[in-house]
Formats: C-alpha cells, sequence, structure tokens
C-alpha cells in the first residue's frame, strides 16, 4: 500500500518558498487559487508599486531525502506531465522550488528559463533538466536579474519595433 504524504508538506514548502522570497524588498508574492501547476505569482516592484515583470513559481517538496536521488544537485522528482504542458503555454519565466522538510533545505531550477541571446532577442527555454542549484538568497538575486534581463531585452525590441 502506497504511504500517503502528511498533510502540512505542501503549506510547509509554500512558507518555505515565501520565506526566502520575501527577504527581497521589491517582490510582491501572490499565492494561485487553481491548482493549475503554478502556485505563486511573483511581481518584481518598483518601490513598492507593480512593475508588470513577473515570474511564475511552482513548489515540490519531500519530508524525507530517501525520496530523492541527490548526486551532484541532481534530483529525481517524478514529472507531472499535465503541469508541463501548461507551463509551455506561459508567457512568463517559471522556477520550480524543492524543499527537503527533513532539514528544510531548499533548491531550484528554471522550468521556463529567461534568455536573451541578443540586445533585442529573448525567449524561454523550457528546462528538462533534473538539475538544481541550492536556493540561497544570492539564487534568489540571480533568478530576479535573470528575469530582469529578459524584460528589459523584450522592452527594448517593442521601443525599436515603433521607432
Amino acid at each position: 500500500m502506497a504511504k500517503k504524504e502528511a498533510w502540512y508538506i505542501g503549506q510547509r514548502a509554500e512558507s518555505l518558498a515565501i520565506m526566502y522570497l520575501t527577504r527581497q524588498n521589491d517582490l510582491i508574492i501572490s499565492r494561485q487559487q487553481n491548482d493549475y501547476g503554478l502556485d505563486f505569482l511573483v511581481t518584481i516592484g518598483k518601490e513598492g508599486n507593480y512593475s508588470g515583470r513577473l515570474f511564475g513559481v511552482t513548489i515540490k517538496a519531500t519530508v524525507s531525502a530517501s525520496r530523492i536521488i541527490q548526486h551532484d544537485n541532481t534530483i529525481k522528482i517524478p514529472p507531472n506531465l499535465k503541469s508541463f504542458q501548461f507551463f509551455t503555454e506561459l508567457p512568463f519565466p517559471v522556477c520550480l522550488f524543492f524543499f527537503n522538510l527533513e532539514d528544510d533545505r531548499g533548491y531550484y531550477k528554471w522550468i521556463l528559463e529567461p534568455v536573451v541571446e541578443e540586445q533585442s532577442h529573448q525567449k524561454l527555454i523550457f528546462n528538462q533538466s533534473n538539475k538544481f542549484k541550492n536556493l540561497t538568497d544570492e539564487e534568489i538575486d540571480k533568478i530576479i536579474s535573470a528575469v530582469n534581463r529578459w524584460y528589459d531585452s523584450r522592452k527594448s525590441a517593442l521601443v525599436s519595433l515603433h521607432r
């Protein structure tokens, strides 16, 4: 018989994600009410106001490290193909936060990674890799920088179209 996950796993993982994200002053976190696989929309604010620059966060967690395989920060998480299909339709970057509740360590990877190839050419790349990075305040800064670069490139492309 399959062991059922404890009821608190989702709440605790969401609380950990909020803790990491709210350490940044200009992030506005909105919890998503419907269960489409996206747990939070995070807006990068400017002086406390909405900027329109957002990225999504989906959260996964486990109570026991024995449920994951970790080698060089590679973590095996069973894919949810329905969620993956949903993410490919989104027009903004999306991260996956993964928490090991045994020690509250967090990891992340991009699902839709914001990439800028040239100054005005940006795209979102669907990342199917199981390679995660440790979730730290510095990595949150890198996530925000990557999202801002992507939006800056998008803005540059739109401005050049209207000239």
